[in-house]
């Protein structure tokens, strides 16, 4: 499946997660930026060239939520795919009538997370 080299931000304070996460986007054929934290994301230039963000929600310090919400402000037009394990409906509303793409469920299911990148950034 090729898709060219669009980068994709990931943001997880989960390291496991993290890793996987990239290494399968790489595998697809993304540039997959990893960031440990919302504070990193932001603090790095590399958020500036990226195609689409996803982000945790829980996280310490910057929230996903939170996160949306700052990178709203600069790149309105970014996709954000966020992804949690919680199953809170309150949240999705949140997390969607912010700006978010999709809410994923962890773990992340290939095909959903494919399917959202597609939607978001094309194929």
């Amino acid at each position: 499946m090729p898709v060219g080299k669009k980068a994709v931000a990931v943001v997880d304070d989960d390291e496991a997660v993290l890793d996987a996460t990239s290494s399968f986007l790489e595998a697809l054929g993304y540039d997959a930026r990893a960031f440990n934290s919302g504070e990193a994301f932001l603090g790095s230039m590399a958020g500036s060239d990226v195609s689409c963000l996803l982000t945790d929600v829980n996280m310490p310090g910057i929230s996903g939520i939170e996160l949306q919400d700052r990178v709203r402000q600069q790149r309105p037009a970014l996709p954000v795919i966020m992804m949690t394990a919680l199953t809170d409906d309150a949240l999705r509303r949140r997390a969607l009538a912010g700006g978010a793409r999709d809410l994923l469920r962890k773990p992340l299911v290939a095909d959903e997370l494919i399917r959202c990148l597609e939607e978001a950034i094309g194929a």
